[in-house]
């Protein structure tokens, strides 16, 4: 009995840790398939027997994001955090959250304490959350700056082609269009498919008066995915090309 006690006062039984990471387990594969709502429900089950564990909160954050709760995510990141303040992965959704509602700063400032962390596994997700967060900012030389790092360090979480796209517009975003032109052909080099940078590539052929190499990119889009957001973009400027405005 004193001994039962014992494990009571001083935290999480094995045995209930052991059931927990069971209910994680389950809740990540959930994740992983998009069925964030089981998933959160085998996260509540975690909280209910290790309620002192980070990755119970922060996983139930991300479960909460998936489910558009941001402001029930938030919460869940800071616990995790006020449990383990080196959590780099819930500073970067932290981030991820702030920079989605335009909070610069705060932000930036979770990016940083992600990448304080030199065991952080993934870093180049933060120095290329950091550099779109300075790109909304519009401190562009400074989210060039973070772009190229993430570009240049392991594990390429984040892929290049799609950071040489993040990389062209913002040198198009500075009016240098000729070197955003060099950024999304590197984008495209690498991964053909990747419809984003056709569409800015197209745009930065109208501004370089050069109609026929934009028609070509936008067609490419409309030809995939015509009634996708981008392939109606593109229907509007290729018929501006068209019509002559």
């Amino acid at each position: 009995m004193a001994c039962a006690l014992a494990i009571s006062a001083c935290g999480t039984s094995p045995w209930n840790q052991e059931q927990a990471d069971a209910h994680l387990n389950v809740g990540a594969a959930y994740l992983g398939s998009g069925r964030s709502n089981d998933a959160l429900k085998e996260f509540l089950e975690a909280e209910k027997l290790s309620p002192q564990d980070p990755k119970v909160h922060y996983y139930m954050g991300i479960s909460y994001l998936d489910k558009g709760l941001t402001d029930n995510a938030i919460v869940e990141f800071k616990k995790a955090l006020s449990l383990k303040p080196d959590y780099s992965e819930a500073h970067n959704f932290l981030g991820v959250i702030y920079r989605d509602k335009k909070q610069w700063d705060m932000a930036i400032d979770e990016f940083k304490n992600a990448l304080a962390n030199v065991l952080y596994e993934t870093p180049d997700k933060a120095m290329f959350n950091m550099g779109t967060a300075y790109d909304g900012k519009g401190d562009y030389e400074k989210a060039l700056k973070m772009y190229e790092e993430a570009k240049n360090k392991q594990p390429h979480t984040i892929p290049p082609p799609v950071i040489d796209l993040y990389i062209g517009r913002t040198y198009y975003a500075q009016g240098n269009v000729e070197k955003a032109v060099s950024y999304f052909q590197a984008s495209l080099k690498a991964a053909p498919s990747l419809l984003e940078s056709h569409y800015w590539l197209g745009q930065c052929y109208i501004k370089l008066h050069d109609p026929a190499k934009a028609k070509v990119e936008f067609k490419t889009i409309i030809d995939i995915t015509p009634d996708s957001g981008l392939g109606i973009e593109a229907k509007k400027s290729l018929d501006s090309i068209v019509s002559g405005r």
